[in-house]
């Protein structure tokens, strides 16, 4: 069975069903919307055209983080107050790249060495690889060093000493600048309008390492922030052209089911254990889109 994308791309629709299943899991464990997985393998695996796939996995991110975000709330793992106050700042930031990613577009073909290659196709990819490079890395010294333990790292922003503040009792936040919520926020909000992901692969080593919070938390939150993040860069992308609905709704069958499957996995698997799992598949990713950027350029 095919499915024709963009006139042009056939798909096989088991193949697709089988990674939405996989990435569902996946996203409910790590408290991302799955972008960070589907976005790479669609486009390299499948041949789908990147600016397709940015908007389409931010539509199908929205069922996907919702799914889980229902099975971590009821497991106590979400803090509304934070995920509302981060949001605040990463709409913002979702819309300023989807039109960096318009820029892209226009741009058409430039010229690394003897190939011709999209620019919409090479920078973001750029991109993304060093991003999840410093993100993998970071996650896997640490959860390696703090093996069997149940107690978050230490906060680098908890202490910012700028006024106003504000606390997420939730969270265990007792006072925390509003600039270390707002601003990060804005910065992180760009790379789902960009990328086409939730964004929940940098929240959540954010929440977890920029304040302080325990693992099972900061996946449920993340989840959350995740979907209010998708739903504006679905909309931002939809007015663009950028959506293909038959993909988004076979995706999203696999996922919604098997996210829930994931974020009761979160209960069973020790806090260090589960970041430095997320580490290995963050770094399995970043070593994919090298394979492909050397591809393009040699």
């Amino acid at each position: 069975m095919q499915l024709i994308i963009d006139g042009s791309v056939s798909v096989n629709i088991l193949g697709l069903l089988a990674v939405g299943c996989t990435v569902g899991f996946l996203s409910g464990l790590f408290g991302i919307g799955g972008g960070a997985l589907i976005t790479p393998i669609l486009q390299i695996f499948f041949g789908i055209p990147f600016e397709i796939c940015v908007g389409s996995i931010l539509a199908q991110a929205i069922g996907t983080s919702f799914s889980a975000t229902l099975r971590h709330w009821q497991l106590g793992n979400v803090d509304l107050k934070l995920a509302i106050t981060f949001s605040g700042g990463s709409i913002i930031g979702v819309e300023i790249g989807a039109r960096i990613l318009e820029k892209f577009k226009l741009m058409g073909q430039m010229q690394i060495g003897t190939q011709q290659i999209l620019a919409i196709e090479f920078y973001p990819k750029l991109l993304f690889f060093i991003l999840l490079m410093f993100v993998a890395i970071g996650i896997l010294v640490e959860s390696t060093t703090k093996q069997n333990s149940q107690n978050p790292p230490n906060g680098l922003l908890r202490s910012l000493p700028v006024p106003p503040y504000i606390t997420f009792p939730n969270s265990g936040l007792q006072k925390i600048s509003i600039f270390a919520a707002a601003y990060p926020a804005l910065l992180i909000g760009i790379i789902p309008g960009l990328l086409g992901i939730g964004g929940g692969v940098i929240i959540l080593p954010f929440l977890i390492y920029g304040y302080g919070i325990r693992t099972q938390m900061a996946i449920g939150t993340s989840l959350f922030i995740v979907f209010f993040s998708v739903i504006f860069g679905t909309i931002s992308h939809g007015v663009r052209g950028n959506i293909n609905l038959a993909l988004i709704t076979i995706l999203l069958i696999g996922s919604t089911i098997s996210a829930q499957f994931g974020a009761i996995a979160t209960q069973k698997i020790n806090a260090s254990s589960i970041r430095f799992y997320f580490g290995f598949v963050v770094l399995t990713i970043d070593g994919i889109l090298l394979i492909d950027l050397l591809k393009q350029i040699f």
